[in-house]
């Protein structure tokens, strides 16, 4: 419907300029919303306003020559006012509106998408990534559950979305997963070694090394390190791996890309980045890194705990492009640091022709970012294609008290243990019914009422009402005859406020998604969906001496349509997010 209104503007402006009436050098980007009010109508418009200064006429005499030139093709508009400075507030008939359940319901599942890959844009978004040391912990699962509503919005939104992993298995931490897993294989043939501090207590290594005993036997039990370590690091990396992925599979999650960290190292791509910033001569030798500010670094900081590291070698000058110091990419021995090899792979994704990049990270990433941007436009490249999605930590709780997350400890509480629980859909519901950056409790006995107390049950329960009404009207022998036998007159009864401001709203889907693709911002579609079916069971409730279901065939017919529309709205919607659409679910107690 907002594109309707679009097009009527188009339309009249073109209008306008060929009658001479305005001289529109270049059409402004002005906005259809639809008011705060509803009682100014169904959708106001800022052209005018937005016209006055090339036009050099006052915006309310802009907004009049419109409303007096107007090219109405369908006629459509049932009243256009002007109001205030000059908005143009737009009231459409209502067999407009009514025909937005028709509309719905012929677009079927691909209702509030664009057709794919329709925008000729490629985006990459880069999410989870964990190190491949340990188990998908629920540390990782706001941002895994983010990073793919994210992909699924931009697919709908239009464009070719690629989804990549970038696994972490080079450097100190996978060195120090293959000596563990080495200590356990040990163990299982009965040798007395101990685990020392920094190494990986978790149960799971135990369940590698007993894979790995099953492959080799006791070939690597007295063999010398430079035999065993490669392969034992390896062996846990793959296994780790597998068990990321099955976890994230059990979440319906998906990525198409791998990209292995060691392959970069391994095809010389870390030097190379490093000698391309000397080429452009962006980076000194120092004792330490000239600073825009002083900084006082916290005593917790990666920074801070790796000072000695810091001091001397190869800096970067990230500091003129953003970053508050410049940054060490080589250490005084001339080995490449972690930065070295994010550089390079930020580097290797825009050498892939990406439009647009997206990291989704966790937010202690913050201080990471404008180091990462500020290497890119080192390089030449463009900034603006690159956005970071930061995320903060969820607080789960149970009875009150937090559920710790502690790989190292051993005491792993992993995103699989959580899907177990509660299942898939809360899980997606509660970490994506927030922006980002905000932080909130994960409360898991609230989510596993089912009561309208629980906003999941509450969600899901809209779908499955719209489904059982369509069901129990089937059943009474008034089975809805579907979009392609739907009249105009069983439409037209549709006339109560609630159902016109319904209808209204679906139309508004295909928007909402594209404009929460764009911010990536998933919790707007959640939002728009809360909104209907708050809507929906307000309608339900005070309609009950004038159901849905009646002796008025036509009526009845009517209303049906209203119910299956918003039964798929919300099932694409759904959709959208990963989220499912159940057909039945037992009504709250409440209800009863």
């Amino acid at each position: 419907m907002r594109q309707k209104v679009f097009a009527l503007i188009a339309d009249t402006l073109a209008a306008l300029k060929s009658a001479g009436t305005l001289k529109l050098e270049q059409v402004p980007g002005y906005t259809v919303e639809p008011p705060k009010n509803p009682a100014h109508g169904d959708w106001a418009v800022n052209v005018a306003m937005l016209l006055t200064k090339p036009e050099g006429k006052p915006p309310r005499d802009i907004a009049n020559a419109i409303v007096k030139g107007l090219v109405d093709k369908e006629g459509m508009v049932a009243k256009v006012e002007v109001a205030g400075p000059g908005f143009l507030n737009f009231t459409l008939k209502e067999q407009v509106i009514q025909q937005v359940a028709r509309e719905v319901l012929s677009a079927g599942e691909t209702f509030g998408r664009r057709a794919p890959k329709s925008t000729g844009k490629r985006v990459m978004v880069e999410f989870v990534s964990a190190n491949p040391t340990g188990p998908v912990h629920i540390g990782h699962a706001r941002g895994a559950f983010m990073g793919d509503a994210v992909s699924r919005l931009l697919e709908a939104a239009g464009h070719d979305v690629t989804r990549e992993f970038y696994i972490n298995d080079y450097g100190k931490q996978v060195e120090t997963l293959g000596r563990t897993l080495h200590k356990r294989y040990r163990q299982l043939f009965g040798e007395q070694v101990e685990l020392v501090e920094g190494e990986y207590p978790g149960e799971y290594v135990i369940d590698i090394a007993r894979t790995w005993k099953e492959e080799v036997g006791d070939r690597y039990l007295r063999a010398p390190e430079s035999e065993w370590f490669p392969l034992a690091t390896a062996v846990a990396i793959r296994e780790n791996m597998k068990a990321i992925q099955a976890s994230l599979e059990k979440a319906n999650i998906r990525h198409d890309v791998f990209f292995s960290e060691a392959s970069l190292h391994a095809a010389g791509k870390v030097k190379a980045v490093a000698e391309e910033y000397a080429k452009r001569g962006v980076t000194y030798e120092a004792a330490e890194a000239r600073r825009d500010t002083e900084k006082v670094r916290s005593e917790d900081s990666k920074a801070a705990q790796y000072t000695d590291r810091q001091k001397g070698g190869t800096f970067l000058m990230t500091s003129q492009h953003g970053d508050d110091e410049d940054r060490v990419i080589l250490r005084r021995d001339g080995t490449p640091v972690y930065l070295t090899a994010d550089l390079a792979y930020h580097k290797e994704k825009y050498d892939r022709g990406f439009d647009r990049l997206i990291d989704v990270l966790g937010a202690d990433h913050a201080g990471h970012t404008p180091r990462i941007k500020a290497g890119m436009i080192l390089l030449g490249l463009d900034p603006k294609r690159l956005d970071f999605l930061l995320v903060q930590l969820v607080r789960i709780t149970r009875g009150g008290e937090e559920v710790k997350v502690s790989k190292r400890r051993g005491t792993v509480f992993e995103l699989e243990d959580l899907i177990d629980e509660v299942g898939p859909d809360v899980c997606r519901f509660l970490f994506l019914m927030k922006t980002a950056n905000a932080r909130f409790d994960f409360d898991l006995d609230l989510v596993q009422k089912q009561s309208k107390d629980n906003p999941v049950f509450y969600f899901q329960y809209g779908h499955a009402r719209c489904a059982s009404i369509l069901k129990k009207a089937a059943e009474k022998g008034t089975p809805f005859v579907g979009a392609e036998h739907l009249t105009s007159a069983q439409l037209a009864r549709l006339t109560l406020p609630e159902e016109l401001a319904m209808l209204k709203k679906m139309s508004q889907l295909p928007d909402v998604v594209a404009s929460a693709a764009e911010r990536l911002e998933p919790h707007h579609v959640l939002y728009f969906c809360q909104e209907l079916i708050t809507d929906f069971h307000s309608y339900y409730t005070k309609y009950k001496t004038d159901p849905i279901i009646s002796a008025d065939a036509e009526k009845t017919q009517g209303r049906l349509a209203l119910v299956a529309a918003l039964k798929q709205t919300l099932r694409s919607a759904f959709a959208l997010l990963g989220i499912n659409a159940p057909e039945y679910m037992e009504a709250p107690a409440e209800e009863e």
